[in-house]
């Protein structure tokens, strides 16, 4: 009786068993599929969010070229240190769509651009990329002189340098990276030379008189041709108050006669000719800065530009477009004097430096001749001045994730 008993409960407790079992296995099934299901999920959705993030670069990238092949030009140049230009949001060809927005990010020196471009796919799950590019002014006057044709240098002179924003030329301090390069000849028959010089053709030196501190290259890399800057398209400036004391009739032609002082105040005059007679003065104030462009000659007879502020980068002096009778008016004659802090730019001109004084600055021509005493102190601040020309700086791309 009692073995029917013990045979009936252990029975009984082995049916009792298997449910739980069951239902434990479906229920740990179930987990492990939904943890699959979930995982790949997961998988799928990060894999898609890396390739969004991925193409949204490719957009962005895309926007960046995008806006160097476009560049605002007249916009940009309008822009202050600090400034920021927004292009907005631009589609793209395939739909897709980026913003840039351009800030200058200088002093109000050279000219630095920070380009951040943002790149968005379309769709709800479009990644969203951020690219920086810099876009930079490219320094005019990096040397004292440079000619594309010639260099002549036969009166005495001497070529030094210095840098305007530490102070005004001081012989006792002058430096010594008053560099001279030309594309083809350079003759130095008598002047002391504080820097290097270098020609794409031949260089002779005279027999005495002649001192070179630095290296001296023949058959130097040529330098690529410096762009001619268009004429302003508004035409020669008009009469005002301040030209009319020369007697200006805006035509064009400016002549100062002997003894008489024009004020320049404007930030930018354009004028045909200008011609001095003896002891005349044209006058910047120093600041703003003041930009003189000519299309034909300038003649220098014993008158002169008068910077009172002593920085060179405060008067620019520019040829601009193709002289009118290019067989007599592509010659500049320019007369220096203690106030004579300016630049020279003016690649398709000859330029001769008259007289016995000084000038302080930089020149750009086809041709520069000095058979005077005339010196030329280079001031290196004219290299951070800020330049007509930008290029894309190299090693400047960086992304950001996200927006």
């Amino acid at each position: 009786m009692a073995a029917k008993q013990s045979a009936f409960l252990s029975t009984s407790s082995r049916k009792g068993f298997v449910l739980p079992t069951v239902v434990f296995a479906i229920a740990l099934m179930s987990i492990v599929v939904v943890a699959s299901l979930s995982t790949s999920s997961d998988e799928r959705r990060a894999s898609r969010a890396v390739r969004e993030s991925i193409l949204s670069v490719y957009t962005a990238e895309a926007g960046l070229r995008q806006t160097y092949s476009a560049w605002p030009s007249a916009p940009v140049k309008a822009l202050n240190p600090g400034d920021s230009l927004d292009l907005g949001w631009q589609t793209l060809p395939n739909n897709e769509m980026y913003r840039a927005v351009i800030h200058r990010v200088d002093n109000g020196g050279l000219q630095e651009y920070n380009v951040v471009v943002q790149g968005r796919r379309t769709g709800l799950n479009g990644g969203v990329s951020t690219l920086i590019g810099v876009v930079g002014g490219v320094p005019l006057f990096n040397r004292a002189i440079y000619a594309d044709t010639l260099v002549y240098l036969a009166g005495g002179g001497l070529i030094d340098s210095f840098d305007s924003q530490v102070g005004p030329y001081n012989p006792l301090t002058a430096d010594s990276i008053a560099d001279i390069a030309t594309n083809k000849s350079l003759v130095v028959q008598k002047a002391t030379v504080k820097g290097n010089i270098a020609a794409g053709g031949t260089i002779t030196l005279g027999n005495s008189g002649v001192t070179v501190t630095g290296t001296k290259t023949a058959g130097a890399a040529l330098i690529p041709p410096y762009d001619v800057i268009p004429c302003p398209a508004t035409g020669y400036t008009p009469v005002s108050p301040e030209l009319a004391v020369a007697g200006y009739t805006g035509n064009g032609v400016l002549n100062v006669a002997a003894g008489v002082t024009v004020n320049f105040s404007q930030p930018q005059y354009f004028f045909k000719s200008v011609n001095f007679a003896g002891n005349s003065k044209i006058t910047v104030p120093g600041n703003p800065h003041v930009d003189l462009m000519v299309q034909d000659s300038i003649y220098s007879a014993g008158g002169t530009f008068v910077n009172s502020g002593h920085y060179a980068p405060d008067l620019s002096i520019t040829a601009c477009g193709t002289p009118t009778n290019p067989a007599k008016t592509n010659y500049w004659s320019i007369t220096g004097g203690s106030d004579a802090y300016f630049s020279v730019y003016a690649p398709n001109r000859v330029v001769y430096g008259v007289g016995n004084s000084d000038f302080y600055g930089a020149v750009i021509s086809s041709l520069f001749y000095i058979s005077g005493g005339a010196s030329v102190h280079y001031d290196a601040a004219l290299a951070r001045a800020p330049s007509p020309k930008l290029e894309v700086q190299k090693a400047t791309w960086g992304l950001f994730p996200g927006g």
